[in-house]
């Protein structure tokens, strides 16, 4: 994997975590705990995938890049 694929990865996953923070807000909203449930499930599978993804960064750091929000997602 070149280095360019790899930052891309790491961006969709990124992107990806943010989208299902915003998918638990809604859920929230629709009064779905279970959705909210799952979704959260998926969200703690794709931060231990950008953890990896990320071996240099602590865990605090890679919180912050986490909840870092641009738009509505």
């Amino acid at each position: 994997m070149t280095d360019f694929e790899e930052q891309e990865r790491q961006g969709e996953i990124l992107a990806l975590v943010r989208m299902m923070q915003y998918a638990d807000g809604v859920a929230s909203e629709l009064d779905t705990p279970q959705v909210a449930s799952l979704i959260k499930a998926a969200q703690a599978a794709l931060l231990s995938v950008l953890e990896a993804e990320f071996p240099m960064l602590s865990r605090v750091h890679l919180y912050g890049l986490v909840s870092d929000t641009h738009g509505h997602c």
